[in-house]
């Protein structure tokens, strides 16, 4: 029988071994100019004092997905054209909203049809305005830059339309883990990209939506409301990471006074922006006005996962316990994901040991999806915790987005 440490120092090895190659990789994308290591530049302007952020006092005529402005800028660590959108989209009440994203095209040209483009659900970022996506890109703090995943995106020739999600950057509190708003948002974004006539992205494009973490529980809610709210994409396919299916249930009680507890109020106050009916105001003990107020000052995911290492409810509300409310659950379980089959093929994956969004909420994803109809592949991204699992799992889906474009016949892990 093997010893524990001997089985500890594989894993080690292992986990050593695929960063290496992570390693190589990027220094080959260095030496083919699609990727340069971050440096110090000229940061933008914080969102809340940057009129680039500040939407119109009466949004332009249009159907969701209009471009409403676009600027150009430089994508702090990668080789490539960027541009900071704003567009329309719909809240989860069904209002017309003003949400910016980022735009990437590879320099390299594209032959052989149309180039396609990855409607991507960014993961966890922050509430705070300067937490946005588009913002990070330009002052080179965006942490999935960091894991490589955009730059091995974009070595294969593909675009990036990449939503900030409603209220990041722009006016209010990010409806965070509200799939209605988060997938109308992430549709939004490839819609409004195909209008940047510099992007030069036709609307008969292959799309494929993809994400990790959050951006798993998006890009979900994307490929379930894709057929009735953008019919007009040309979805080939859906790729969903590490995406809590059931935020109601095990996710929930993972992370509340979790090392990963400080992100608990983000849940609250995402779930209050969409209904405000909830009144977190009225609950919140004075500890957790202050962390709402942090929140939403500067801090992001990381400085506030690392500010409040086991947060939990318990501290946050009085009386503790969200889940024991029935509004709150029944609003929590309304952003279940899993319940509409996507019209596209799907591929779900998750690492054995995530300790953010346990294995087995991953997982129903799957089984629902199948349960519904769809066509689903599933992989398990071996012994990998959180961050690593998208390391390691984000090469394998874009191998496999690669096959729908291709249109190849997608394989089903269904029973």
């Amino acid at each position: 029988m093997t010893h524990p440490l001997a089985r500890g120092a594989d894993l080690a090895a292992t986990l050593r071994a695929c960063w290496l190659r992570l390693t190589w990789a990027l220094a080959a994308l260095v030496l083919l100019g699609i990727w340069s290591p971050p440096t110090m530049a000229g940061p933008l302007d914080d969102p809340r004092n940057d009129a680039f952020y500040t939407p119109p006092a009466q949004l332009p005529p249009g159907p969701h997905g209009t471009l409403i402005r676009s600027r150009p800028f430089v994508p702090v660590g990668l080789l490539v054209s960027g541009w900071q959108i704003m567009y329309k989209s719909t809240d989860a009440s069904g209002n017309a909203v003003a949400v910016t994203g980022t735009v990437l095209v590879p320099w390299t040209p594209w032959f052989g049809g149309n180039r396609p483009l990855i409607a991507w659900a960014p993961g966890t970022q922050g509430m705070a305005d300067n937490c946005a996506p588009s913002h990070q890109y330009a002052i080179g703090t965006e942490y999935e830059v960091l894991l490589g995943a955009p730059a091995l995106t974009l070595a294969r020739g593909w675009a990036i339309a990449m939503t900030d999600y409603q209220g990041m950057g722009t006016p209010g509190d990010q409806p965070y883990l509200v799939g209605r708003s988060e997938g109308q948002a992430v549709l939004d974004a490839a819609l409004a990209a195909q209008q940047l006539p510099a992007a030069n992205l036709s609307a008969n494009a292959p799309v494929g939506i993809m994400g990790y973490s959050q951006g798993g529980h998006a890009s979900a809610w994307a490929a379930e409301l894709q057929p009735s709210y953008a019919p007009t994409l040309k979805v080939k396919g859906v790729a969903a990471g590490a995406g809590p299916a059931r935020i109601d249930g095990t996710f929930y009680s993972q992370n509340n006074g979790s090392l990963f507890g400080g992100a608990m109020i983000y849940m609250l106050m995402g779930m209050n922006a969409a209904y405000p009916e909830l009144d977190l105001p009225s609950i919140l003990t004075s500890y957790g006005q202050h962390l709402v107020a942090d929140a939403r000052d500067k801090k992001c995911f990381i400085e506030m996962v690392a500010s409040y290492p086991g947060t939990s409810d318990a501290v946050l509300v009085n009386p503790p316990g969200i889940l024991d409310r029935p509004d709150w659950k029944a609003r929590l379980a309304q952003n279940r994901t899993g319940s509409v089959a996507p019209a596209v093929p799907a591929l779900v994956y998750a690492g054995l040991l995530d300790e953010v969004v346990p294995y087995p909420v991953t997982k129903q994803l799957f089984t629902d999806w199948c349960a519904a109809g769809a066509k689903v592949s599933f992989r398990t991204i071996g012994i990998t915790e959180h961050i690593s699992g998208m390391a390691l799992g984000w090469p394998l889906a874009l191998g496999w987005m690669s096959d729908r474009f291709a249109g190849e016949n997608a394989p089903s892990d269904c029973p």
